[in-house]
């Protein structure tokens, strides 16, 4: 049960981290739901160009404090960490930009309660939220008190001791591998060492989401691929499986669906179609793959907060349980492992410029433009139930921007008033797909076309031996020619544009978005829009008035916006991988990519005598492999690391031969534990 009323000290931050003013104290006397932000009708109002109308709400009741964001423009933090809905513990962090709650422990006795800081609160005049002047020292802001621990036992040293951390008060576990991020990456990884023989009680995997596949399906969910739809990936590709067979296509005939996926499987890509698996399938299957593996049993939900080396050979990783496992310093804790495994996927949603300058701009046109990833049905829902016309600009051309499109197609059904402006910074002609040797790119309506986002001989055929022999400068190049912008070469999709271009409702616009502006609304038949301002490949200048804008620009990849990626960069001084481009003859480094790590994905900067700390994902771009942000990828990645193990003889890591193999797979395929 929760004590009311439940307290929160409230700080106001500057720009330099340090409080602004006196803190103050927000009493909640009863449960409820409560929203903080700008808009009028907020129950705690909050000042500050980068604070949103509706920022977040505390959600209260006899079992739980809850905070939820309510898809804010710069998002809700908490101890550090993006979240959108998360139980809350004492002394747990809550920063939105310029402001920083701390909920604080339950009173002592119901005179603490109406006496807060040394200031009387008269009882009667208490209703359900207040503030009141709190007068007790603020402690320090959220970009030091994150280094309260484990800041004794961290700061200033790159290798620690195993008693100093036990003296330390924390508890201590000790196990002989730990996987952090909590994600697909490592759910492979961890996939990997129960197949080869590891028990499920020598592993612990710690991430803050309950399902490993949690933020996937967000994206999926917010980009417009519900379950129903298909992936971007390939039969073989199955993150539950190892062994890659069967694959989805069978899965599906063994449903009794269709031959269909079979077909082009055998097929692909000039009979037919790629073939891609539903969603849901995927999801579905890696349920069976964690509930066989135990997952559940090794998963810690937690949030990491920093890496060292032990002086023992080992690693240290220090983390604090995610609320409701434990309260006060018992949320502070210290695995041990021999090998650690780091999968901590992209850091952030990307907001280009003048849409970050827009969302902080004008907060109140906030509901008018949207980032692809993020929480956006609402407009949809909108267009569909208007009576007259509706102009929606999307801005980009890959594989997300085929599904908006997708949906917003779908949406027409219902409103065909609904137009559609393809917001793209050049044409690209027949002729004028990305060139690799003798190799060009396909290209369908200005868009280049390619099954996956990578050439299918980057997974396992010779372009993926070619980039893991070549040098820095090699890979480099090799990374910018064959990456970039695709879409996979759908009929449907294919047949949208071309059914809209002939109709009038879609119409590619070329140039380089310069400014966005909010429109007013001028009564219910013009709702509110926003202009966006053109600078057009003529040298023109371009205003649309659109009532919606949705931004497929993408994911962040920059590994420094991930703060515990960021301290063990600093610690170690550890390499980076680089884009390159040739100029003149000549290859020009370009900007930092991922961690550098060997063709079996171990971090050498971090190597301890035998401990290892291997990588995979997004966070390794630029390494060994190509295609590492992709299911395929995520399996190569651990298959060459837990291979590396085996290898070393080391960690009791056993080869798995072909007649162990073949036992594991068999084990599989009923069903059986590894």
């Amino acid at each position: 049960m929760i004590p009311f009323p439940v307290r929160f000290r409230v700080r106001q931050i500057g720009i330099d981290g340090h409080t602004i003013g006196p803190s103050r104290i927000l009493l909640c006397e009863d449960p409820g739901v409560f929203l903080i932000g700008k808009s009028e009708d907020a129950d705690v109002p909050l000042s500050g160009d980068a604070v949103s109308r509706r920022h977040m709400s505390l959600l209260m009741t006899d079992d739980e404090v809850r905070v939820r964001d309510e898809s804010s423009t710069n998002g809700t933090y908490v101890n550090g960490t993006r979240v959108d809905e998360v139980v809350l513990s004492a002394g747990d962090q809550i920063s939105i930009p310029g402001w920083l709650l701390e909920l604080l422990g339950p009173a002592k006795n119901a005179a603490s309660a109406t006496r807060i800081g040394g200031v009387e609160v008269d009882e009667s005049l208490v209703s359900r939220l207040i503030m009141t002047d709190d007068d007790a020292a603020p402690s320090s802001p959220l970009s030091s008190s994150r280094r309260t621990f484990p800041g004794a036992e961290f700061d200033g040293k790159d290798v620690v001791g195993v008693e100093a951390l036990r003296a330390s008060g924390h508890p201590v576990d000790e196990v002989r591998f730990c996987a952090v991020g909590g994600g697909l990456g490592s759910f492979i990884w961890v996939d990997h060492l129960r197949c080869y023989g590891i028990a499920a009680n020598d592993i612990k995997a710690i991430g803050t989401e309950g399902v490993c596949y949690q933020t996937y399906k967000r994206y999926c969910k917010n980009s417009q691929i519900p379950d129903h739809e298909r992936l971007r990936s390939n039969s073989l590709s199955r993150p539950d499986n190892i062994w890659g067979f069967p694959g989805y296509a069978l899965r599906e005939v063994g449903k009794g669906i269709s031959v269909k996926g079979v077909f082009q499987v055998f097929g692909e890509p000039t009979l037919s179609e790629s073939y891609t698996p539903r969603a849901g399938d995927v999801f579905d299957s890696l349920d069976k793959e964690a509930a066989r593996i135990s997952w559940p049993e090794m998963f810690v939900k937690a949030q990491v907060l920093g890496l060292r080396k032990t002086s023992d050979g080992r690693y240290a990783v220090a983390y604090k349980l995610w609320g409701g496992e434990a309260s006060g310093q018992e949320r502070n804790r210290y695995v041990i492992a021999d090998v650690v495994h780091l999968s901590t996927g992209y850091p952030a949603t990307r907001f280009v410029d003048d849409f970050q300058t827009f969302i902080t701009n004008h907060p109140d046109a906030r509901a008018q433009v949207a980032n692809a990833y993020e929480p956006h049905d609402q407009m949809y829902i909108e267009a569909e139930r208007r009576d007259g016309p509706v102009q929606v600009v999307v801005r980009g051309r890959g594989i997300v921007a085929s599904r908006i499109i997708q949906r917003l197609f779908e949406a027409r059904k219902k409103n065909p008033n609904i137009r559609i402006l393809h917001s793209m910074r050049t044409p690209i002609n027949a002729r004028g797909g990305a060139v690799f040797r003798m190799a060009r790119r396909l290209v369908r309506n200005n868009v280049e076309i390619q099954p996956f986002n990578w050439p299918k001989s980057c997974w396992g055929g010779d372009l993926r031996v070619e980039y893991e022999d070549a040098d820095e400068e090699q890979r480099g190049i090799m990374l910018t020619q064959l990456g970039g912008t695709t879409t996979a070469e759908r009929s449907d999709w294919i047949g949208i544009v071309d059914r809209g271009t002939e109709e009038g409702w879609y119409r590619p616009v070329y140039g380089n978005i310069s400014d966005l502006a909010p429109l007013p609304a001028q009564g219910a038949n013009q709702p509110a829009g926003v202009q966006v301002s053109i600078d057009t490949v003529e040298g023109n200048a371009e205003k649309l008035n659109a009532d919606y804008l949705v931004d497929c620009t993408g994911l962040i990849a920059d590994i420094r916006r991930s703060p515990f990626l960021a301290d063990m960069l600093d610690t170690y001084h550890l390499r980076r991988n680089h884009t390159y481009r040739m100029k003149d003859g000549t290859a020009i480094q370009g900007g930092p990519t991922g961690l550098h790590c060997t063709n079996d994905f171990e971090i050498e900067g971090l190597r301890n005598n035998t401990g290892r700390v291997y990588a995979a994902g997004a966070i390794t771009t630029g390494g060994p492999y190509l295609a590492v942000d992709s299911f395929l990828g995520l399996q190569y990645s651990a298959l060459r690391s837990v291979d590396h193990l085996a290898t070393e003889r080391h960690h009791k890591v056993r080869n798995l031969g072909p007649f162990r193999s073949l036992g594991g797979w068999t084990k599989w395929m009923v069903g059986a534990q590894p």
